[in-house]
């Protein structure tokens, strides 16, 4: 039997999961939530238009984040916007290049490639490389000889970023970096021109793909957030007044 404060945290995490079920229901039932245009996209958009009038190539690399546990959210939304940022260059005329250390990812990025650029898609768009030092190393020296134009860096990255989005600025290439890892957030706002932190790359991932699911996650995930404010609001309140706020969520 569940007593004490574990009983109240248990109340506490049926609520929300509660609450993350039924928005997800509302919004796969057509009543999606409206999420605003994350500034990032923008940039995006603005980047892959430099690269058309400047002729060079648009790289793209989600780090080396997986498919599995934390790093899941992180990776599909880089790869969501992988899709989407490879649309809008094929539209326009410009090449965007894909390089990857993750094998589950290749074969997402090449579907996700071959629809937006159809006959005039290249293999070579793509590249694979077998570790986070080669993927750095393939990275540093590729882009020291190619000069992008853009640099696209969004998923759940890890150390690799700020060799990665150094190699970028040193190229000339304007850059949009994003992750939700806390210790990488500092290099990507230091050396990109534009950043999406924590869950606005979760939130950008969601805007561009439309998915119920999606979108009904980022609106509990806001809720809850309000709700954690305002219990920490009535606790200092209270404490003003001497009154322990916390014995509300005692049994």
């Amino acid at each position: 039997m569940i007593k004490g404060e574990l009983a109240s945290t248990f109340v506490v995490l049926l609520v929300f999961i509660a609450l993350y079920l039924y928005c997800i229901y509302r919004a796969v039932r057509g009543k999606p939530p409206m999420i605003r245009k994350v500034p990032g996209l923008d940039a995006m958009e603005e980047a892959i238009g430099r690269a058309v009038e400047m002729g060079r190539p648009i790289y793209y690399s989600t780090g080396v984040g997986s498919l599995d546990g934390g790093d899941m959210p992180m990776t599909m939304a880089g790869m969501t916007l992988l899709g989407y940022s490879a649309s809008l260059a094929a539209s326009r005329g410009a090449e965007l290049r894909y390089i990857a250390a993750v094998p589950q990812l290749v074969p997402i990025a090449e579907d996700m490639l071959r629809t937006a650029y159809r006959d005039a898609y290249k293999p070579e768009q793509i590249t694979f490389v077998p570790s986070q030092v080669a993927l750095m190393s393939t990275i540093v020296g590729t882009y020291e000889r190619e000069k992008p134009a853009a640099n696209f860096l969004l998923g759940a990255l890890y150390w690799e970023t700020v060799v990665i989005a150094e190699a970028g600025a040193r190229a000339g290439a304007m850059q949009v970096g994003g992750t939700g890892r806390l210790y990488q957030v500092p290099f990507v706002v230091a050396l990109c021109d534009y950043s999406l932190i924590g869950e606005e790359l979760l939130a950008a991932g969601a805007y561009v793909s439309r998915e119920p699911s999606q979108l009904g996650s980022i609106l509990a995930s806001d809720i809850i957030r309000f709700i954690t404010i305002a219990l920490i609001i009535i606790y200092v309140i209270g404490s003003l007044f001497g009154v322990d706020a916390s014995t509300i969520l005692r049994f």
